[in-house]
């Protein structure tokens, strides 16, 4: 949602009119564009078994259904999709109505929304170079823009990694709830760390509310200097001044921190059908720009090692910062709306 967000913004300031179209998990995404039309379509959710697949095929076409209805009111000129289940049915009626259509792909692996969809997509957008799984015959559709992030976090992409002093701030966050293996291993991690390294560092970390009082608790009797919220509201001033994340390794997430240019730990989410989180988290480990532990071998002892060297060493974490901006893409935004404005039809 933050990537058709922001594309969205970007082509409201050029004075276009914009429709948005999501199921409801996305509207919380969308708080403050009241100029802009959003409307819920019908989707489903992937899940193993008969009774599963049902549940997710049913959904959908009725997406599809009432899909066609908003695309025979809205007339629009083109129509881009990024990814995802609940793209599938606008971006089909679209194209079965002879709507020209973009596609995006956030992750470094083509999802399977874009793999049905691109045969008859105009133009393909990616988020990074190579991304897997993407047949010979349409490469010729490839547009490299990067990811588009929120323009709060794309304007730090202009300002300095922040200086190390006597503390390297630690952001821990694990998608939208949080993720309770960080609540579990990452307290104890730092706990075990040597008694020195203990009080180098500051904690901020998010934490779901089961969570929240046992992580307090933790921190407090072990004389952390940490924060543990929920949620965090002000995200890009967080961010703005870590020297350090550890994190899941979702689409957004990675072009967030490398245009930011703030060096991870990713801990990719291990239940993707198609592992997608760990294409994205090797698109920066590779440059040198993070590291990665999967989930099935983040042990605490695995964390606390992973830990010591960039602890002892900060000038690690400067270096790292400066290679994870080299993928960055902060005019990923401006690069989708001129690819939006090249493909519309002329009249």
């Amino acid at each position: 949602m933050f990537p058709a967000r922001s594309l969205a913004e970007e082509l409201l300031a050029r004075g276009y009119r914009v429709a948005l179209a999501c199921d409801s998990r996305g509207l919380k995404y969308f708080d403050g564009m009241g100029q802009v039309d959003i409307h819920v379509l019908s989707s489903g959710t992937y899940r193993p078994g008969l009774m599963g697949k049902i549940g997710f095929v049913l959904p959908l076409l009725k997406g599809y259904a009432q899909a066609m209805l908003l695309v025979r009111k809205l007339k629009p000129a083109i129509a881009v999709g990024f990814g995802g289940y609940p793209s599938a049915p606008p971006l089909w009626a679209a194209q079965h109505s002879r709507i020209r259509t973009i596609l995006h792909e956030q992750n470094a692996i083509l999802g399977l929304a874009n793999i049905l969809l691109i045969g008859r997509a105009r133009t393909l957008a990616l988020s990074w170079n190579p991304t897997q799984g993407i047949k010979a015959k349409y490469l010729r559709k490839i547009e490299v823009t990067g990811n588009p992030v929120r323009a709060d976090i794309s304007a730090l992409a202009h300002q300095p990694y922040p200086i190390i002093g006597s503390k390297v701030n630690i952001l821990i966050v694990g998608g939208s709830q949080g993720a309770a293996v960080f609540s579990d291993v990452v307290p104890k991690a730092f706990a075990a760390l040597p008694g020195t390294l203990k009080h180098s560092i500051r904690i901020v970390q998010q934490a779901r509310a089961d969570k929240i009082d046992e992580v307090r608790a933790f921190y407090a009797e072990h004389g952390f200097d940490a924060e543990v919220q929920t949620f965090f509201s002000d995200m890009p001033e967080r961010l703005k001044a870590a020297h350090f994340l550890i994190t899941r390794s979702g689409a957004s997430t990675v072009a967030e921190l490398a245009t930011a240019g703030r060096p991870a730990l990713y801990v990719p989410y291990p239940w993707n059908r198609d592992n997608q989180q760990v294409f994205n988290a090797n698109a920066v480990v590779t440059v040198g720009g993070g590291w990665m532990i999967e989930e099935k071998n983040l042990t605490v002892d695995a964390l606390k090692d992973a830990l010591i060297p960039l602890l002892m060493n900060p000038d690690l974490l400067t270096r790292a910062a400066a290679a994870a901006k080299t993928v960055g893409q902060p005019e990923a935004a401006r690069l989708m709306a001129d690819i939006v404005l090249r493909d519309l039809p002329q009249n």
